[in-house]
């Protein structure tokens, strides 16, 4: 990789400028929008952020009624309840007990003075995708300008951008470099950048270029895509042979049981979620609890099973388990020979 400064009008400059506008194409079409509607950004957090506040600052600076899930990631909650602050009235929607928020409780809650919806589209704890599409539709019959963190989405599914008007996304959660991510914002939707600068990214996001990140989302986005059947297949096996161990095992639930193929999130009756994790841990395997953004704020209840209503035992007792397109048949067979060591070890401890 060339290490020319995108922005430089040398040739050495040129060379990266070429690079970084490729990746953008790349990553556009596999998405299926245009390059211009693409902006690159540090991640999932930063471009929740842009696209929240930016769209709010350049169009609604004065308040209205925001829409959102119980279930967001912190990166929409946390900007949700500080313009809570300043004069914006959020709804939080509940989802059902399978982890899904209702298009009907979505409509229910518009309003005249409804300016913005952000509804994440898969789950970063429970995997479990949202009905974008009809709330979609929802959203565009009311004139409502619709973001989505999709920062689970991308790499996983097949997914259609142009659904929403902004969507959010993390290059390392598909393999790209950690510190990467980009921000869709849909032709037409003005949005006011949120940190000034040197006026990168058309003005919109600024500071240096960071091309090995870009070109890293898009040759890992690309790889995932020109391979994605083959992979999912093989994922999906492997899923269906640890949920047919945990089916097996007395006293489990599966909270959101039609997932995408890479999340499992599992309950076992009488385990602690976070000593399970530990035990697996010093076993050298490595499950989450809750979204491991909460542990910097000492969290270990996931917010979105409490927000699921499940019982206590389901909130304490739960792991998120995530698959990837490295794992193999043999990890497999070693982590359901650990789990099942140490759910009784743990159960014998609790019961005395």
């Amino acid at each position: 990789m060339n290490y020319g400064n995108a922005s430089s009008l040398h040739s050495f400059g040129q060379i990266a400028r070429n690079a970084y506008e490729s990746a953008r194409g790349v990553i556009a079409k596999i998405i299926a929008v245009s390059p211009q509607e693409i902006f690159f950004t540090s991640g999932g957090t930063e471009s929740d952020n842009i696209a929240i506040l930016g769209f709010l600052k350049k169009n609604f600076p004065d308040g209205g009624h925001l829409i959102t899930t119980q279930i967001e990631h912190p990166a929409v909650l946390e900007v949700m309840k500080e313009l809570e602050k300043h004069g914006y009235d959020v709804t939080y929607l509940a989802p059902g007990s399978d982890g899904r928020v209702s298009p009907k409780d979505f409509k229910k809650a518009i309003r005249k003075d409804t300016i913005l919806a952000s509804i994440m589209w898969v789950n970063n704890e429970t995997g479990m995708e949202q009905p974008i599409e009809e709330i979609s539709k929802i959203a565009k019959e009311n004139r409502i300008t619709l973001h989505s963190d999709a920062v689970q989405a991308v790499g996983k599914l097949k997914i259609n951008a142009s659904l929403v008007d902004m969507l959010s996304a993390s290059g390392h959660k598909f393999y790209a470099p950690k510190g990467c991510g980009f921000l869709y914002v849909k032709s037409g939707v003005q949005i006011s950048p949120v940190m000034l600068g040197g006026g990168h990214e058309r003005g919109l996001r600024s500071g240096t270029e960071n091309v090995p990140g870009a070109v890293g989302m898009a040759t890992a986005l690309k790889l995932i895509y020109d391979n994605y059947s083959d992979w999912r297949n093989k994922i999906e096996s492997l899923k269906e042979r640890i949920l047919d161990k945990i089916y097996s095992i007395p006293n489990s639930h599966v909270n959101g049981r039609d997932a995408v193929f890479s999340h499992i999130n599992v309950s076992f009756r009488d385990v602690s979620g976070e000593a399970l994790a530990t035990a697996l841990d010093l076993r050298g395997i490595a499950v989450s609890t809750a979204s491991a953004c909460s542990s910097h704020h000492g969290s270990v209840k996931s917010h979105v099973l409490q927000a699921m209503r499940l019982d206590d035992w389901i909130v304490n007792g739960a792991i998120r388990i995530s698959l990837g397109y490295d794992n193999t048949e043999n990890e497999i067979d070693y982590f359901l020979k650990v789990l099942d060591e140490e759910i009784h070890r743990l159960r014998n401890i609790s019961q005395g």
